[in-house]
């Protein structure tokens, strides 16, 4: 290639990657969309199905278990974070916050304390149980929220959709127990009274948790809870790439009913209004757990929400979900269903049922620990997201009466995604008599298209043998053969 090319080619690339930045940028904030409510829409009116990935705490430098350690702060490489995401094609990240520093800077093994926390951490009040400042609760940290905008920005351009969890529950528990003497993420909670300068613990029944700081009847904590929500609303409103998640794994259904209708009352006031998630439970204000009845959360007036592995008698967890009818969309999310598992059957029943998929996973956590199972099933929840940007997806609908495997996303007799978790012969049906099709087999367990080409239907109904265990066809219909 001669200069004058590669300076031409050059500019051609820099174009697009501005065109793709605009194009995301302009989109406009999701919602549902309005005539397949099983996904999502943006201003272009397509549907939008989000394939995704989550790790534990990817917010704050923290202490649990990440790989980059700097300063004495183990911290996640972001920016290797955002090739990993893009690597595998995924397009929706679900953001983890902690309100809890951790162990302390006592503990000899996770010695690096949480930063940065919502609060400013002030002077002349002594030391929180971390050893550093306590906090005021009544001054927000910049540079939390800086980096919660900078980090939802940088995904923009890349075309990944993040999940915001405005609160999680098990910095309000135990756990993450270490040191001498042992201590708990509760004791580095800054709702724990040891830590802030305003005398607030929410710990009522002093049995060294706070998890009742969900179930408080104290209009202070109410009004701390909103201060939070309505701070973190005005930090990103001005992104299209982002929705709100109530809290992870929280039973306290109207405490969660309650923060909804305030966060869609306080984002009419804004320039853009953005959907909240609402998750299946369920701590209790004892420490136990309990799921969120399906009504409870299908009905609420949350736009979307993730299932819980426990529903429809555990279909979820046995990789046969009920296919999605509800009327809002729904996420297969690991961490609620089974969480550690890289089955990549998970991906393709949730995916074939009207279902969109997000992974928990450790690349950072546990580097070294995850084999190439977890490499295939990472690349099959991009694949997914790849199959949802080929078809026409605003026509798809689960059809279970379609394939004998009754895996089967279709708009008959024009599309069809069918999946065979086993290796047997299976039919397909409602295709058009005499059409041609054009074929495609998708190995799940090799990750890639092994097969492709043209097929006449004779019948309404065809016969298909995959070459493996675990494979994906997807049929188009091209027309009447000659």
């Amino acid at each position: 290639m001669n200069i004058h090319n590669y300076r031409k080619a050059l500019v051609i690339i820099v174009i697009c990657c501005f065109a793709r930045a605009a194009q995301v940028s302009q989109a406009g904030p999701l919602r549902v969309h309005p005539k397949n409510p099983l996904y999502f829409a943006d201003d272009s009116g397509a549907a939008i199905y989000l394939g995704g990935h989550q790790i534990f705490v990817d917010l704050q430098d923290n202490s649990f278990n990440k790989e980059f350690i700097r300063s004495k702060r183990r911290t996640l490489d972001w920016n290797k974070y955002l090739d990993f995401a893009e690597q595998y094609n995924l397009n929706y990240l679900r953001n983890w916050v902690i309100w809890s520093t951790g162990s302390g800077s006592m503990a000899p093994v996770n010695n690096a304390v949480a930063f940065p926390m919502p609060y400013k951490r002030v002077k002349g009040h002594g030391r929180a149980n971390d050893g550093g400042l306590k906090f005021d609760l009544y001054q927000f940290e910049d540079a939390f929220f800086q980096r919660m905008h900078r980090r939802c920005q940088d995904l923009q351009p890349r075309g990944i959709y993040v999940s915001i969890m405005l609160f999680e529950v098990y910095g309000f528990l135990g756990g993450e127990a270490c040191g001498d003497p042992p201590q708990t993420l509760w004791d580095g909670n800054v709702f724990n009274k040891r830590n802030n300068i305003n005398g607030i613990d929410v710990d009522y029944d002093g049995d060294g948790r706070g998890i009742e700081f969900f179930y408080a009847k104290d209009k202070r904590i109410l009004d701390l809870q909103k201060a939070y929500v309505k701070k973190v609303i005005d930090t990103v409103n001005d992104l299209d790439n982002v929705m709100y998640e109530i809290a992870n794994e929280l039973y306290a259904p109207d405490w969660q009913y309650e923060m909804i209708d305030y966060i869609k009352r306080y984002e009419k006031t804004k320039p853009k209004q953005h959907l909240v998630m609402m998750s299946a439970g369920g701590r209790l204000a004892s420490g136990g757990w309990r799921q969120i009845g399906k009504d409870k959360v299908t009905k609420s007036v949350a736009d979307c929400f993730a299932v819980a592995g426990s529903w429809e008698s555990g279909r979820h967890r046995k990789k046969d979900p009920p296919a999605n009818n509800t009327g809002k969309p729904a996420i297969v999310d690991m961490d609620h269903v089974a969480p550690g598992s890289d089955d990549v059957a998970f991906v393709w029943s949730a995916f074939t049922r009207g279902y969109h998929f997000n992974l928990y996973d450790k690349p950072f956590e546990s580097p070294g620990a995850e084999g190439p199972t977890w490499e295939r099933i990472r690349y099959n929840v991009g694949k997914t997201v790849e199959y949802a940007d080929k078809v026409n997806l605003v026509n798809m609908r689960p059809r279970d009466d379609l394939s004998s495997t009754r895996f089967c996303l279709a708009k008959p007799p024009h599309e069809y995604i069918v999946y065979q978790p086993g290796r047997s012969s299976f039919t397909v049906s409602g295709l058009k008599p005499g059409g041609l099709y054009r074929y495609e087999w998708y190995d799940a367990g090799r990750h890639e298209v092994i097969k492709h080409g043209q097929i006449t239907a004779s019948n309404s109904a065809k016969s298909f043998t995959p070459a493996n265990k675990g494979t994906v066809l997807y049929l188009k219909y091209l027309g009447q053969s000659n």
